[in-house]
């Protein structure tokens, strides 16, 4: 995504942001993880918004995120443009959701392309994430929408979505 209003609005610097103290370093657990992958997608009707931030697992730093905005299939434009325009519209990213949003199967292969390349994931039938998971707050990103989603597309689920952490269920 190269749209600098949309780089300007969502990219952040997390080391700033997000910094990890020594005193929380200091309670973390061993795990067999090396990222999470933080995903809260957004969308009510279909899905409109697909971000994912990548975490080091043992450090807890940021390593790189991925940010589409999805246009849905099933919606009617108008109500998409009514929808786009009040979650959007008064942060003035509505232009660039226009703009910039793609068919959430290009989503998805750009998804795949990222984990991928991260060497998080490989394209073989029926494979899990390689060293990572999946973090949300709630089952309803990864067990509600994406399959309706997938479904609404004419996607198969892909595997890689049928495991994560749900952060409800630990705090």
């Amino acid at each position: 995504m190269d749209d600098a209003l949309h780089l300007e609005k969502f990219n952040h610097n997390l080391s700033m942001d997000l910094p990890v103290s020594a005193s929380a370093a200091d309670k973390v657990k061993p795990q067999k993880l090396d990222y999470f992958l933080v995903l809260d997608l957004e969308g009510k009707v279909e899905i409109l918004e697909f971000p994912v931030v990548m975490i080091d697992a043992h450090s807890m730093e940021f390593i790189d995120s991925f940010h589409r905005f999805v246009r849905p299939t099933a919606m009617s434009e108008q109500r998409i443009k009514e929808y786009i325009e009040g979650k959007y519209g008064k942060f003035g990213v509505d232009r660039v959701w226009h703009d910039t949003a793609i068919p959430f199967g290009e989503v998805l292969q750009e998804f795949e392309d990222w984990i991928g390349g991260h060497k998080l994931w490989k394209q073989k039938q029926g494979e899990s994430l390689n060293s990572s998971a999946f973090v949300t707050c709630g089952n309803w990103d990864l067990k509600t929408k994406v399959p309706e989603q997938c479904k609404v597309s004419k996607i198969k689920l892909p595997s890689y979505f049928m495991e994560w952490i749900n952060l409800k269920d630990i705090y």
